[in-house]
């Protein structure tokens, strides 16, 4: 019996195009990464992880990750928790902002840098935008408020909603696996869904907006779409208020 060789091409998969805005992911790998919070190092084989540790396409410092988003929701609720940082740290951080001298704070400076909310320009302490989010969850109100889930985007792993107490036109993108953790529902049964949550209801920029403390929105009373509920001035009591709206679940 003898033996036959094959001499046909061994097959070799295709190389991922690099991405063109790091010089260290794949196109592909950097897609993803940024949808998800363990960005493009959680994402990738422990033998190569450090060629890729701190890929600015799917930072916590890079605008619109899944990560900057996730860091933002951190901070807030660091912020608004029963531990916060020390006086004396929160103290250091507001210095910092401030601009002003250091040196009565020096000490407090190294829990800042852990946390990412200090680091350094030009040898110079300087807040970052984790610690300026910080130092805004301290000083801002926030009320708690229906919010209307807009759509959802499964491949982006986000969901736009309409934030009432901020904008009743104005959408928020936040994450998804957000309100599906808080309310236990599927990205399918989201759309058209009320919800209450905490926000910063006073902040300018949609981007800024923090949701905290999500719920789905109780129902409606079964007679609220009833015909004969007169109107709030048909009532004989117009001081009685009307139920509110805040509660609606679609």
């Amino acid at each position: 019996m003898t033996l036959s060789e094959s001499f046909e091409p061994e097959y070799v998969r295709p190389a991922q195009a690099d991405c063109p805005d790091c010089g260290c992911c794949t196109a592909a790998l950097c897609e993803k990464g940024a949808t998800v919070i363990v960005e493009c190092f959680g994402l990738t084989h422990e033998d190569t992880r450090d060629n890729v540790r701190g890929c600015p396409c799917s930072s916590e410092t890079t605008h619109g990750t899944a990560s900057w988003r996730a860091g933002k929701l951190r901070v807030t609720m660091h912020a608004t928790s029963s531990r916060p940082l020390e006086v004396d740290v929160e103290a250091a951080l507001r210095a910092v902002a401030a601009g002003v001298d250091m040196v009565e704070h020096s000490e407090q400076l190294a829990p800042l840098m852990l946390r990412r909310y200090v680091g350094f320009v030009e040898n110079v302490p300087a807040v970052t935008e984790l610690g300026a989010t910080y130092l805004a969850a301290r000083d801002e109100p926030r009320f708690t408020t229906p919010v209307e889930v807009e759509s959802v985007d499964v491949k982006a792993r986000t969901a736009r909603v309409i934030v009432v107490g901020w904008s009743l036109t104005d959408g928020v993108t936040v994450l998804l696996d957000q309100l599906t953790t808080a309310t236990k529902l599927t990205p399918e049964e989201l759309p058209g869904r009320f919800l209450e949550a905490k926000a910063n209801c006073r902040t300018k920029e949609a981007d800024d907006i923090v949701l905290t403390e999500i719920e789905l929105a109780p129902p409606l009373p079964s007679s609220w779409m009833a015909k004969d509920i007169p109107l709030v001035d048909q009532r004989d009591d117009c001081e009685a208020p009307a139920p509110s709206v805040e509660a609606a679940d679609v």
